[in-house]
């Protein structure tokens, strides 16, 4: 069987629609509440929509796209992210959202063999404050900003 279109663009966008399908499974099990008074599930559910959106959008494109052929997948790039996210995920709690930030910059950074030392310190340095001035100050949310032993008295 040959595809037409741009076999890139389609399998791009069914693995986006793959992931929001199984992300708006797994949120199902969270309350929504409503936009006033936004439950835990409520803010996942928002991203998910967009991601399915996104997906539908870059799906039709390669549907509709020139033929071009799926190559070689960039297994190395893929698990360096999802390593990046994970630690950032398991760190965010206990070692503050500055150090987390910076390990995911870090770690995501080195899937992109042209970036430079100079350009993940400045993207970090820029996310670190990106970060604080979205989360803590204008949301204050809960999750610790510096790590423990750093604000500890």
């Amino acid at each position: 069987m040959t595809i037409r279109g741009n076999a890139r663009d389609i399998a791009s966008g069914a693995a986006l629609l793959l992931l929001t399908a199984i992300g708006v499974y797994i949120n199902l099990d969270y309350p929504l509440g409503t936009a006033s008074r936004m439950g835990p599930g409520y803010m996942p559910l928002v991203v998910l929509v967009a991601l399915g959106i996104l997906g539908f959008g870059v799906l039709l494109t390669g549907v509709r796209g020139e033929p071009q052929r799926l190559e070689r997948w960039a297994w190395r790039e893929a698990g360096l992210i999802l390593a990046a996210l994970t630690i950032f995920g398991m760190m965010l709690e206990n070692i503050g959202m500055a150090a987390s930030t910076v390990a995911l910059v870090v770690i995501s950074g080195l899937a992109d063999r042209t970036q430079t030392l100079k350009g993940i310190a400045a993207l970090a340095v820029a996310l670190v404050v990106i970060c604080w001035l979205v989360f803590t100050w204008g949301l204050q949310i809960s999750v610790p900003f510096l790590p423990p032993f750093l604000t500890s008295h």
